[in-house]
């Protein structure tokens, strides 16, 4: 199943076999590759979206068909823990966590951490763990691009400055405790509330054991 996010929207797209895994999807009809790519097409272009599940036939017809509608970029970054807080940014006025594009010669792990230093500051992340990769789309001139983000929890002992990157949009830093990532999740881009928050805030909670 793939996950993509237009809008603060999703849309679903399962393979037929998921149907029986998932109560929610299982009176959806399956359809027609050719038909896959006219409702993803047409859903892009809806000024008023809603919530999108569709099903094909198989994993390939899935992929052929985002293939079909989109042009892929690739980026990486980092939930990043600093002092037993959650490092996080405010992009563009939204909460955020740091990542970009990955830039040729790079594998996603080197791009997350070069991403992570250039947006704020830090110094010497170090990968602790792998998160699930989120996908959101956006449209650049008349083309629709899909942008699949690695993500990865790392952790940093070093003091730093912080050093917001200014020319990416990014105008504050700040360090979560606990108490506040329902706040950051709930106001943040709902890819990154929907396929990270658990797993983010399960390990912040390994590092702060109840006495």
């Amino acid at each position: 199943m793939y996950k993509v996010f237009c809008d603060n929207y999703r849309l679903r797209l399962f393979a037929e076999a998921e149907k029986a895994q998932d109560i929610a999807i299982n009176k959806l009809n399956v359809i027609t590759l050719e038909s896959c790519v006219d409702h993803i097409n047409s859903w892009l272009e809806q000024s008023a979206k809603t919530d999108q599940d569709l099903i094909v036939r198989d994993s390939t017809s899935c992929e052929i068909a985002l293939d079909r509608v989109f042009n892929w970029r690739y980026a990486a970054g980092g939930a990043v823990f600093v002092g037993g807080k959650l490092l996080s940014i405010l992009r563009h006025a939204i909460p955020d966590l740091p990542k970009g594009h990955i830039d040729p010669g790079e594998n996603a792990e080197q791009a997350a951490i070069r991403e992570v230093c250039e947006e704020t500051g830090i110094i010497n992340p170090r990968i602790i763990d792998i998160l699930p990769h989120t996908h959101h789309c956006y449209k650049l001139d008349t083309v629709w691009v899909l942008k699949r983000t690695a993500w990865y929890i790392m952790r940093s002992e070093a003091d730093f400055i912080a050093m917001p990157q200014l020319d990416e949009g990014i105008t504050a830093i700040q360090m979560l405790s606990e108490a506040e990532l329902d706040t950051f999740f709930s106001t943040t881009f709902r890819a990154i509330n929907e396929e990270l928050s658990s797993a983010i805030t399960l390990f912040y909670k390994s590092i702060h054991p109840k006495e």
